[in-house]
């Protein structure tokens, strides 16, 4: 009776690892199905006709390292910074100030700018894009 009784606990623990390894598995290929494009180009019509080449934006990398909420922000009544729901930066920002004192294209320059400025600051990471041409990339 004990043999039998410890071969049916075993055969359920199998079961539940089985289930586990399904779920785990599922999780890593169908979640990054709904995630964003692995590149983003950054071609607003609301920044109007370009003067440089377009951003190809490497989306994927910067979501595997920073918060969403960094870049997709919302600020309270006080300037704290309350997350967001993603969306465009243009929801916010348009092209001339309007009701948002700072303009898109602004956004997008100071947003990368010294996030890029306090990583090459605080990390070894020294290879990072911090003049024009090296995000506006010719094809």
């Amino acid at each position: 009776m004990k043999a039998k009784a410890n071969g049916g606990k075993e055969g359920m623990m199998k079961y539940i690892m089985c289930m586990w390894i399904v779920l785990l598995m599922t999780g890593t290929t169908v979640f990054p199905a709904y995630s964003q494009d692995e590149i983003i180009e950054i071609n607003s019509e609301a920044l109007g006709s370009h003067t440089r080449p377009v951003v190809q934006f490497p989306h994927m990398n910067h979501e595997e390292q920073i918060e969403c909420s960094e870049c997709h922000h919302e600020y309270d009544e006080s300037g704290e910074n309350i997350g967001g729901e993603g969306g465009y930066c243009s929801d916010c920002h348009t092209r001339n100030a309007g009701s948002n004192p700072v303009p898109l294209m602004e956004a997008f320059h100071l947003q990368c700018k010294q996030c890029h400025a306090k990583e090459i600051a605080s990390s070894e990471n020294k290879d990072m894009p911090q003049m024009c041409g090296q995000c506006h990339v010719k094809k």
